[in-house]
C-alpha cells in the first residue's frame, strides 16, 4: 500500500534554483501522516536531509524484515 503513493515536498527556492531548507524525516512523516498513514519518523530511513530538488525514493522501515520504499518529489514552491 505504501509503496504505490508517492508524496510531493515543496521547498521555497533563491534566484539560482539554490532551496531554502530541507526536506527531514519529520516532515516525511507528516506528509504521511497528512495522506492518512501513521508512520513513526524513526521508521523513514533518511541519511541526511534532502537539500536539492528532484525525486527521491525513499525506504521506510515497517518491520525488521520489512522494507518499503516511497517516491517523493522535491519542488519549487
Amino acid at each position: 500500500k505504501l509503496e504505490s503513493r508517492s508524496l510531493t515536498h515543496k521547498l521555497t527556492v533563491g534566484a539560482d534554483d539554490k532551496p531554502f531548507g530541507s526536506v527531514t524525516t519529520h516532515d516525511v512523516a507528516e506528509a504521511l501522516a497528512r495522506d492518512g498513514v501513521a508512520v513513526e519518523k524513526r521508521a523513514i530511513e533518511l541519511p541526511q536531509p534532502i537539500k536539492t530538488l528532484g525525486i527521491f525514493d525513499i525506504p521506510v522501515r515497517l518491520h525488521p524484515n520489512v522494507t518499503a520504499t516511497l517516491k517523493l518529489w522535491v519542488v519549487k514552491a
